[in-house]
């Protein structure tokens, strides 16, 4: 029989993955591919958005990890804004919409 702390400490133990989306436009396919190397959990949708005033061809990349590394995703953004000639790269991550 397990005490109540026993139980505890245990299923505090498993790491719980985080959920992160991010909308990339077509024109940064290479960074799809670099999120895709450092996050084999991840997985790439086509789609059409309409986040920069006109419709464009998206990649929606979402990636389950146990975290993401901050100062990467904000080279990866750096990168899809360049590339792709966009303002902002839309991301969401923890139920949460954020415009980068």
């Amino acid at each position: 029989m397990l005490d109540d702390d026993s139980s505890l400490s245990s299923s505090a133990a498993i790491p719980f993955p985080t959920l992160t989306i991010l909308y990339l436009p077509a024109e940064a396919k290479t960074v799809v591919e670099d999120v895709g190397q450092k996050y084999p959990n991840s997985t790439v949708e086509e789609c059409i958005g309409f986040f920069h005033g006109m419709q464009r061809h998206y990649n929606k990349v979402t990636i389950w990890s146990q975290g993401i590394d901050s100062l990467w995703l904000n080279a990866v953004v750096a990168r899809a804004k360049e590339l792709a000639g966009v303002e902002f790269v839309t991301l969401v991550s923890g139920g949460i919409m954020y415009l980068l």
